[in-house]
């Protein structure tokens, strides 16, 4: 019974198979959000999210997430710890105005020069400035905020069909008029550097006060629009606890003003402004603390 000899299966065999299934490689919930997400690839979301953290310094966990990564937490927890792994970005804790803690990320000094070439890879300017911040714990919530606002005005203008090209931060801005202005004072004395701050503010499309004072933005998007004409745009993240002097005047300077917060967007509609509403950046801080990581 047991020594028998098997025989052969008359049966013909099987063809091979022509589903060409992909076996997933991860978590299943990263597989059903590549799934859902299309055709942008996991290398592709790294590669501009790494370049969103190059370009604004230091940037919450979660809106990166959500920005870059679908607001799936596998996939953007892949990302950040290989990210860290390679030693190209950090990641801290910093606290929002009502307490909360949140995690923020910035890059280090070995991943500013691998950004570097990833942005000008996406069609950056060449001049476009990759920042290694220390995340500043007392400022985290606001410099968070305003990549929250830069992303709702780069979306408009994408959806308007305009390609953003750089992107300015407030201290780039403040740098490039005061070098140019010391230089002409230490040539020329200060009525030489007053004049050149005031041209350089114009080249840059900032805005000078009757006082002779220069207006910055948090922010300024450079970019060319549908038929390859230039443009700017100065954004301002509004903070509950901005005078309302200067809301004013930077409104009357033309900056779009987006609420960071209900306190914010609060003030923006007392001042008549604006509803408040369309532009009230739903950050980190804003959320329940039980929910604020992924």
């Amino acid at each position: 019974m047991f020594d028998r000899s098997v025989e052969r299966d008359p049966r013909p065999a099987a063809p091979p198979s022509r589903d060409n299934y992909r076996m997933r490689n991860g978590h299943r919930r990263e597989y059903a959000a590549e799934r859902e997400r299309g055709s942008v690839s996991f290398l592709e979301r790294c590669s501009a999210g790494l370049t969103d953290i190059g370009v604004h310094g230091t940037v919450s966990y979660r809106d990166l997430a959500e920005a870059r990564f679908g607001g799936h937490p596998y996939t953007t927890r892949r990302a950040v710890n290989a990210w860290i792994r390679d030693g190209i970005v950090s990641e801290t804790c910093a606290t929002g105005p009502r307490g909360n803690p949140f995690k923020v990320l910035s890059l280090t000094r070995k991943g500013v020069a691998e950004v570097r070439q990833l942005a000008t890879e996406r069609g950056m300017d060449p001049g476009q400035e990759i920042r290694f911040s220390r995340a500043r714990p007392g400022e985290a919530a606001h410099d968070t905020a305003i990549y929250r606002a830069c992303r709702k005005e780069r979306e408009q203008l994408e959806a308007q069909g305009a390609t953003v090209r750089r992107i300015r931060l407030d201290t780039e801005l403040k740098s490039t008029v005061a070098r140019a202005s010391e230089a002409a004072r230490r040539k020329e004395g200060k009525r030489a550097a007053d004049a050149e701050r005031h041209r350089i503010a114009h080249e840059l499309g900032l805005p000078v006060d009757a006082a002779g004072r220069v207006l910055y933005p948090d922010a300024q998007i450079e970019y060319a629009d549908s038929e390859g004409r230039s443009g700017r745009v100065n954004i301002e993240a509004v903070s509950g606890n901005y005078r309302e002097r200067s809301v004013r005047a930077k409104a009357a300077a033309g900056f779009r003003l987006h609420a960071n917060g209900p306190a914010a967007a609060k003030l923006i509609r007392r001042l008549g402004l604006g509803s408040g509403d369309r532009s009230w950046l739903k950050g980190p801080a804003d959320r329940d603390p039980a929910a604020v990581e992924l």
